[in-house]
């Protein structure tokens, strides 16, 4: 049986209170938290392997949205399953949680309508096409909620192995994890499509409020290349 990487024991019952607190009908539900536990483990698998071999002490970069684990609570849809270590592997887009000494590590699943929120913020599960146009299930961090139009945030993050130098005059070069930010639109519901943080990109997909959009970018002062102004100017347009 897996072992869960679940909050430290010491912390255990200091969060288990709060925990059921939180949970939609969880008291009724769930008759203590090794049920939570149990729950919660259907939708756990173990880390999946890098395609290199990765020298850790020695690689430039971070994989990582947030380097440090956060306390997250997972959701499948308004249901939670309660609340666990975890940060975001942009390079294996997924969530990993917090290992003890020895363990592998492990990975929450992407299930359809699951999400983790973790500091007010939060990673929701979507289907959308990768640059190669093939459908993927993949991790996006919200900036901007909403029924009509909704602004997505992820990182696409490429690892280069280290390589030898052609020449004994050149340097090695060493291993390194490169981010590179993504932004997404979802219009109704349908599938996220990228956008740079640009006005014209957005005019492109709302051509029929181009006036509106030129003025309050204007008005505002908007930088889109800033998150809370383009998550601003998203919330704009669904309310026109």
């Amino acid at each position: 049986m897996k072992t869960l990487r679940l909050l430290p024991i010491a912390l255990l019952f200091l969060y288990s209170a709060s925990l059921f607190a939180q949970m939609s009908g969880a008291p009724r539900e769930f008759e203590s938290t090794s049920q939570v536990y149990d729950a919660l483990l259907k939708f756990i698998n173990t880390k999946q392997k890098d395609p290199y071999e990765i020298d850790w002490d020695n690689v430039k970069g971070s994989p990582y949205l947030y380097e440090q684990y956060k306390v997250g609570t997972f959701f499948i849809g308004d249901k939670s399953y309660g609340q666990v270590l975890m940060r975001l592997n942009t390079y294996s887009d997924e969530i990993e949680l917090l290992p003890e000494e020895g363990q592998e590590t492990e990975a929450l699943m992407k299930v359809t309508n699951s999400k983790v929120t973790f500091e007010n913020k939060t990673l929701k599960v979507y289907t959308y096409n990768d640059d190669d146009g093939y459908e993927k299930q993949g991790y996006f961090l919200v900036l901007s909620d909403h029924k009509n139009v909704s602004l997505l945030f992820r990182k696409k993050c490429v690892f280069s192995p280290n390589e030898k130098a052609p020449t004994a005059n050149q340097a090695n070069r060493a291993a390194k994890f490169t981010q590179y930010d993504r932004y997404y639109i979802v219009k109704e519901g349908n599938k996220p499509v990228e956008v740079q943080p640009k006005k014209k990109a957005v005019i492109k997909l709302f051509p029929e409020k181009t006036d509106e959009i030129k003025s309050y970018i204007k008005s505002e002062k908007l930088k889109l290349k800033n998150q809370e102004d383009f998550a601003k100017l998203i919330t704009y347009i669904d309310s026109l």
